[in-house]
């Protein structure tokens, strides 16, 4: 890649499908920005994540330092500890609105905690804490494997509908509501609604600016080859800017003197070529060749 990784993009983001290096690929980036003294946050929102394997250090749940690398720190988002920080930013309020004229108990925060799309809103937020704040000059974000990421993607989408949806709702029942909760809440519902619908909405924007670029990683098989399309297009959807698409595991000719690493090259070669054909000008191809070690440990 080159040495301006990403254009100069504040979130460099790594996504396609499961094993085809985006991990490896992610903090590699990582450690060449943070060599260029660029203070770097690696963070890793796969809910299988191997960041803390490949770096031989447990990054798991809080931001910590890379040992012997200056500049360089990784984070693997802990889903559990997320939806405990929803509940502590959010948990009272939500207890105060449905318990002023609801019979609910304290076990009304936990089910919103873990209401679907509340983890995986707050795991984006939690990236656009560290988007908007002046800690980080550098974001490289190891994304889930690719449905994972699309669908969080998506998902951030409708949480957004949805909660226009639900101002609609109070509108029409505003009066009604107000008279059951007034005098008895710190925030009304519209308050909580609009506070979420931003916060949802200022995702979606950090997602889609100009300085979040995607590169899509791929291997040179044919599942690979028709993932990235599915991929590029689902990203083009949404507007996302797609930098590059890597293509990793390519077998050289110091590799191939025997019949079966020919035959896997030969193979790997068609389907280079696809990839060629379809990504070469646009959006741009990045070459990694397959390597005879595993890659761990700095």
């Amino acid at each position: 890649m080159s040495d301006d990784v990403g254009g100069g993009a504040r979130i460099v983001a790594f996504t396609g499908k499961g094993g085809v290096g985006k991990t490896t690929c992610s903090s590699a980036t990582a450690l060449h920005l943070a060599d260029r003294g660029e203070k770097t946050l690696l963070v890793s929102s796969d809910p299988s994540p191997s960041l803390s394997d490949i770096l031989e250090q447990n990054v798991s749940g809080e931001i910590t330092d890379v040992r012997g690398v200056d500049c360089m720190s990784a984070l693997e988002m802990d889903y559990d500890m997320i939806a405990e920080r929803w509940k502590d930013k959010f948990g009272e309020e939500v207890y105060e609105v449905a318990s002023s004229f609801l019979p609910v108990d304290r076990e009304i925060i936990d089910y919103f905690a873990n209401a679907p799309g509340i983890p995986e809103e707050f795991a984006i937020a939690e990236i656009l804490e560290h988007y908007e704040g002046n800690r980080f000059d550098r974001l490289v974000w190891d994304t889930a494997p690719a449905g994972g990421t699309l669908s969080l993607i998506k998902l951030q989408d409708k949480f957004y509908g949805h909660l226009g949806d639900a101002v609609k709702l109070y509108v029409r029942i505003k009066d009604r509501l107000r008279s059951l909760v007034e005098g008895e809440v710190k925030k009304s519902p519209m308050q909580i609604i609009s506070e979420w619908r931003q916060l949802a909405q200022d995702c979606l924007d950090m997602i889609t600016a100009e300085d979040t670029k995607f590169y899509v990683v791929t291997i040179p098989e044919s599942i690979g080859v028709n993932e990235t399309e599915r991929i590029i297009d689902n990203l083009n959807e949404f507007n996302l800017n797609v930098e590059k698409v890597i293509v990793n595991y390519l077998l050289t000719d110091a590799m191939c003197n025997c019949k079966y690493h020919s035959r896997r090259a030969d193979m790997q070669e068609r389907h280079l070529n696809q990839l060629r054909k379809a990504y070469e000008c646009d959006p741009g191809l990045v070459l990694l060749p397959r390597l005879p070690d595993e890659i761990k440990g700095l």
